[in-house]
């Protein structure tokens, strides 16, 4: 898969995670959980903003994406896979910055990957009290 593509990937995943915090924040009561699943959302909502602004600055346009929710079954399954997909979207992130066309690519990629080892975390703290 060449950038272009990752990056498209990229911003489908983004919005589709930023649907699942958004979902998941009003499954649960337990403070801490809505201000970890909150927290999330917010950033996966600038990181899909930031990853348009790199697809605009490479093609001169912005992608148009398919909106696919990402389907579960229970609050403790959506959980799961948030942090699947934290896990995933951390380890694309890392290659695709080794492939950047555009410096001015590199600050969004760079700053996503960091919050979304953070998101991992406070995901993999709340899906252990699951377990």
């Amino acid at each position: 898969m060449v950038f272009l593509e990752k990056l498209q990937h990229a911003i489908e995943k983004e919005w589709a995670f930023y649907s699942l915090y958004k979902e998941l924040e009003f499954q649960t009561e337990e403070p801490l959980f809505k201000e970890v699943i909150h927290h999330a959302m917010e950033e996966e909502k600038e990181h899909y903003e930031l990853f348009q602004y790199v697809h605009h600055l490479i093609t001169g346009r912005y992608y148009q994406l398919k909106k696919e929710p990402i389907m579960y079954s229970s609050f403790e399954e959506g959980i799961e896979l948030a942090l699947k997909g934290e896990l995933e979207a951390v380890e694309m992130y890392k290659e695709m910055l080794f492939e950047i066309p555009n410096d001015q690519a590199h600050y969004p990629l760079f700053r996503a990957m960091i919050d979304e080892l953070e998101h991992s975390t406070r995901i993999l703290t709340m899906y252990s009290s699951f377990v």
